[in-house]
């Protein structure tokens, strides 16, 4: 059975009951997908048969041995530009991930260890990035520092913070009140000391589970910036923008525009199937 809760901005899917095979071994290679795309596409230059901007053939050159995706409009190996347009994309996508949780972890830590005034106020200043709309705002402020991948990176960022930031001091409010917390605080040890040693382990499951789940809407999230143009700038290669460049030859080379467009649609599936896998395996 599969129980869906909304939130602004997302929508979480819990996986409840028994586990069946055929479902857990989707979740695991998936997994294994979302890893291996980790650890090969740092290499991604090397692995390419082209670079990013070489003319390698005649334009829309169809599918075939020599270009397995075919041609762009001018002669460019489309397979190359997917491979390093996804590498593009992806270490964004790590980059807001882990920058948001560094800073949600530190907020939420903050507020749910001292509490009082101190929690009152970080977390209406959380409040009140939650309130404005995320990708409206990712629009607005890439749009005001000019488009270029640095600033969507910290437009994104800027506006995703926030969900870290509640459920890690959700978290830490649950954990201080245990009695292993209790007696190291009766020892004497300071609040820093506490929340390091004792608290923070104890809400890493639960951020983990939550990270792993946002992979796939980061992603989408920034294809689609670059799509409407906020990205890096042309010849550079991102999935989004080569998909919306595409669309001009749908119908005369579909493989330009398709080509991005399924290599981004097969990678966000896989992580959300893994994350979701995370989820029933740690969560």
């Amino acid at each position: 059975m599969t129980v869906a809760t909304a939130t602004p901005g997302r929508r979480w899917f819990r996986l409840a009951g028994p586990r069946r095979g055929g479902a857990g071994q989707l979740e695991l290679w998936c997994l294994y997908l979302i890893v291996a795309l980790t650890v090969i596409l740092p290499f991604a230059h090397w692995l390419v048969p082209s670079g990013e901007t070489e003319i390698v053939g005649t334009p829309f050159t169809a599918p075939g041995a020599q270009h397995w995706l075919g041609t762009d409009e001018q002669g460019r190996d489309v397979l190359s530009r997917v491979i390093l347009g996804l590498a593009s994309s992806w270490w964004g996508v790590l980059g807001i991930i882990v920058c948001s949780l560094l800073i949600g972890t530190i907020i939420g830590t903050i507020a749910g260890t001292l509490g009082g005034w101190v929690d009152a106020v970080l977390m209406r200043l959380t409040d009140a990035v939650l309130a404005l709309p995320g990708p409206l705002v990712s629009l607005l402020v890439v749009a005001a520092l000019g488009p270029g991948l640095r600033n969507v990176l910290l437009a994104v960022t800027a506006t995703w913070w926030p969900w870290y930031a509640r459920i890690v001091r959700s978290e830490v409010r649950a954990v201080r009140v245990l009695p292993h917390v209790d007696a190291a605080r009766s020892a004497g040890m300071s609040p820093l000391r506490v929340a390091l040693r004792h608290v923070l382990p104890g809400v890493l499951r639960p951020i983990v589970v939550v990270a792993s789940l946002d992979v796939g809407s980061v992603l989408l999230l920034l294809a689609s910036l670059s799509f409407i143009g906020l990205g890096a700038p042309a010849p550079a290669a991102e999935i989004g923008s080569m998909s919306a460049a595409g669309f001009t030859y749908l119908f005369s080379a579909p493989w330009v525009a398709l080509a991005p467009a399924a290599v981004l649609f097969t990678v966000t599936m896989a992580a959300n199937f893994a994350g979701d896998g995370v989820q029933e395996r740690i969560g």
